[in-house]
């Protein structure tokens, strides 16, 4: 069974299939599939037949379109012209015809009889129920998601899978490459390091708000205020087809210096067209703002890793955002002109990278650590690098933890999730944390420590989540969390690391983040054995004050914290409190 690459896109779809070491693009008559669907009744037209009709719809026309269904997943329901229906439905409908029309490709050529397994690709911080959803609309298209697979980590994929055992590949081992996957829908962002024949996500980052609808949002409103009167209102059907035009603006922009804007009987009262020329420099000037939001997403990225632009080997740049002059240039201008790579086939290089993860049957694993955070600053590593994520089908394994409460007074025990900065495992104490989430779970607060027993389950799914499950055994409370901001890697297949020594030394040593003034740190009070260094100076002295013996030597901190809660025994106030002179007296 041919397992193909699937990319659901935001503003086009693709599939994309490997035979013979050779990569195939299932188009729809040479163009990918335009993610739209139109509803009309009974009536429902799909992909660029839908598309057309936008582009050549005048005003009153009946029915409604959906663009961009993917960016609906994981809400209730899609009000479409009155009708509720659901995102799962309208995803459904786009990629079933995807299926269709990959199928029925001159280039198949019927080498796929049918497409019923696919790696999907997904943006990185699609969260877990909008996974789930998306995994239901192909499976209502006959599809089974083998794996899901980060957009930018597949376009890295298929970046150097074609030049596995070159020197190409060769002179990125051991170096860093970040990849811009910007696209109509999202800007996504990852980190990566090839070292060792395998590719690993170092940081990943993602966002809705700076994709190419929303530059589309930006020059329809400034040739609103720019090329209109303001003698009258426009309605929504107007609004919808200027957006639409200045899509088209855009694209064309982005190989001319300058281009008309054209809409027929655009003024209701008298019919008269919108016209505007607009110049390469003007469309520029819109973007800016934008394009600087993004390059801030940038630096934040390399900021979290510990890494500097100058350690950045290669930026790859891919998507349909990637053909426009001024974001590229902007790339050029930080990282360099001889760093910064746009992909040729950047439409379609997601599909591509996919397909080949799909023929080498490539299975991704977990590049960092799981850990909870225990009392005292320690770390207990639920899941290690490496593990593998499971194939759909596969069956999955729960690991589960005893552990206990070290400070149930505030009647909560908090479990913070984190992961190392640094990929792999042997991390280090020292070494600093990305906090993933935190999760609170009833306990009860007249206890002693290390009373209550807790209980930790941990199960990685076919999707890519982390669910972890906390049981307290007294007040038999139950809270749950997914994890799905993770980070994973990948082998590159036959790629031989370099005999000799790198030239490169690798990262940096990576400091501990420094402590930001007037920031609050929740204080972990979980623990994995019982150990009485756990718990709080104040809190221990209550039950067992000979574990302060001078003789005994207690941990200074203990000390220090029994001392600095424990009030004066002859005022009662608090220590530190400036009418408190007992002491001296």
């Amino acid at each position: 069974m041919t397992v193909v690459g699937f990319d659901f896109g935001t503003t086009n779809s693709l599939v994309s299939v490997v035979d013979r070491d050779r990569v195939y693009d299932l188009l729809d008559e040479g163009r990918p599939v335009p993610s739209v669907v139109k509803y009309e009744g009974v009536r429902r037209v799909v992909g660029q037949a839908a598309k057309d009709e936008l582009d050549a719809s005048g005003l009153g026309v009946h029915g409604s379109f959906v663009k961009s269904p993917k960016t609906y997943l994981g809400d209730e329901t899609i009000n479409v012209d009155g009708v509720e229906l659901s995102p799962v439905d309208v995803t459904h409908h786009v990629i079933d015809h995807v299926r269709k029309r990959a199928l029925d490709s001159a280039i198949n050529a019927g080498y796929l009889s049918e497409i019923t397994e696919a790696v999907a690709t997904i943006p990185v911080d699609m969260n877990g129920s909008r996974r789930h959803a998306l995994r239901d609309a192909y499976a209502r298209s006959g599809i089974r998601v083998v794996q899901f697979v980060h957009e930018p980590f597949a376009a890295l994929y298929g970046h150097f899978r074609p030049s596995i055992g070159t020197d190409f590949v060769r002179r990125f081992d051991r170096k860093n490459i970040l990849v811009v996957d910007w696209g109509g829908g999202t800007l996504d962002l990852t980190l990566c390091r090839l070292e060792d024949g395998r590719a690993v996500q170092l940081q990943n980052v993602g966002t809705g708000e700076l994709g190419g609808d929303i530059f589309d949002d930006a020059l329809r409103n400034w040739i609103l205020t720019h090329a209109t009167d303001g003698s009258f209102d426009v309605d929504p059907d107007r609004r919808r087809q200027l957006r639409h035009k200045c899509e088209q603006l855009k694209i064309y922009l982005s190989e001319e210096e300058s281009a008309t804007l054209y809409i027929r009987n655009f003024d209701p009262e008298t019919g008269a067209p919108l016209t505007h020329q607009m110049t390469r420099g003007e469309l520029d000037s819109i973007a800016k703002p934008l394009i600087d939001r993004a390059m801030d997403h940038v630096v934040s990225l390399l900021d979290a890793a510990h890494i500097s632009d100058s350690q950045v080997a290669l930026c790859l740049i891919t998507g349909g955002m990637s053909r426009m002059p001024a974001i590229t240039a902007r790339f050029r201008e930080f990282f360099g002109p001889q760093r910064v790579e746009v992909s040729r086939n950047s439409a379609t290089l997601v599909a591509q990278g996919a397909a080949w993860i799909a023929y080498d049957r490539q299975q991704l694993e977990l590049a960092k650590d799981i850990e909870v955070r225990l009392a005292r600053g320690a770390y207990y590593r639920l899941l290690s690098a490496g593990t593998r994520v499971p194939f759909d089908g596969e069956e999955l394994s729960d690991e589960s933890l005893e552990m206990y409460c070290a400070d149930p007074r505030d009647g909560q025990a908090k479990f913070q999730f984190c992961t190392p900065v640094r990929p792999g495992s042997g991390t280090q104490r020292s070494d600093p944390r990305d906090d993933l989430d935190t999760l609170g779970l009833h306990v009860d607060s007249r206890a002693k420590p290390f009373i209550e027993r807790l209980l930790l389950t941990t199960k990685l799914d076919a999707d890519g989540i982390v669910h972890v499950t906390a049981l307290s055994g007294m007040q038999k409370a139950r809270e749950t969390k997914s994890l799905y901001d993770l980070q994973f890697g990948i082998s590159l297949g036959a790629v031989k690391a370099n005999a000799g020594v790198s030239d490169d030394p690798g990262p940096p040593p990576v400091d501990p983040p420094s402590h930001i003034t007037g920031s609050v740190v929740i204080r972990s009070n979980i623990a994995d054995k019982k150990d009485d260094s756990y718990v709080p100076g104040e809190l221990l002295y209550t039950y067992n004050s000979t574990y302060f013996s001078r003789a005994l030597n207690p941990p200074q901190i203990q000390v220090d914290e029994r001392l600095y809660y424990e009030p004066c025994a002859i005022c009662k106030r608090r220590a530190n409190h400036p009418d408190c002179r007992c002491g001296s007296r």
